[in-house]
């Protein structure tokens, strides 16, 4: 990307809704415009040293749907990772289910990075695989620092919606997985029915056994692989975290 034909440095991290990339005095977004096969974009000079970061409605996507964020009544987290939960709060009607362990594990997990000069030694509690990643001490500051940007716990919903899996059945037709690997409470949803349908969450990145983002890491490899291993033996129509549905 250039701004105003200099060349400006660029990293890039996903975010909510697309990607944004930020240089030294510029940044740029995209994300998925009303048509799939159209990408939005925004550009502009921003201070040094300020970040700042562009909106676009999520609820596009529901409305090529012919629903609204007031219909729906459930949402349920595979996960808490921020790309996963971090529109929760646009459900202001729905019971907002989760895992109590997994909202325990990452909402410590969150404060105590957040509290700590050496992210990268306080991680080690929660990722403690995360030597073997080899990620230089810059790159992991780097990356608690993002989160700190959007980690929001207003974001998940208000906490009176919330619903926890280990005590409340789901509806007919939903059936809860425990799929640990990603992080250790991860679960997804088996939609039972005439045709079945795998909600994976992130226990299934993509199709691509060899899909991965660089600061994504999984709390144990081997479970992971074991998991995903597992979930595709079924054989069913699998929706992952990061793809377009596919079948095994």
């Amino acid at each position: 990307m250039s701004g105003r034909g200099r060349d400006a440095p660029i990293g890039g991290q996903a975010v909510l809704e697309g990607v944004m990339m930020r240089g030294v005095r510029t940044w740029s977004v995209a994300v998925r415009a009303p048509t799939d096969d159209q990408i939005e974009r925004a550009q502009r000079e921003v201070p040094e040293g300020e970040i700042a970061v562009s909106t676009f409605p999520f609820t596009s996507a529901l409305r090529r749907h012919r629903v609204s964020p007031h219909d729906v009544e459930l949402v349920i987290n595979t996960h808490l990772h921020v790309d996963h939960c971090g529109n929760n709060c646009l459900f202001e009607h729905a019971a907002i289910a989760m895992s109590r362990r997994e909202w325990d594990w990452t909402d410590r997990f969150y404060s105590t990075i957040f509290a700590s000069s050496t992210p990268e030694r306080a991680a080690l509690e929660f990722y403690p695989e995360l030597p073997a990643h080899n990620f230089k001490t810059r790159t992991i500051r780097n990356v608690a620092r993002l989160a700190r940007m959007f980690w929001r716990r207003d974001r998940l919903g208000a906490e009176r919606r919330f619903v926890w899996l280990e005590e409340t059945p789901l509806p007919p037709g939903l059936e809860i997985l425990q799929t640990p690997g990603h992080t250790p409470y991860h679960v997804s949803i088996l939609v039972n029915g005439s045709q079945p349908v795998l909600v994976a969450g992130d226990a299934v990145l993509h199709e691509d056994p060899g899909f991965s983002v660089r600061t994504m890491i999984p709390y144990s490899e081997e479970l992971f692989l074991s998991t995903r291993e597992q979930l595709l033996a079924r054989r069913l129509p699998t929706i992952p975290g990061h793809g377009p549905l596919f079948e095994p």
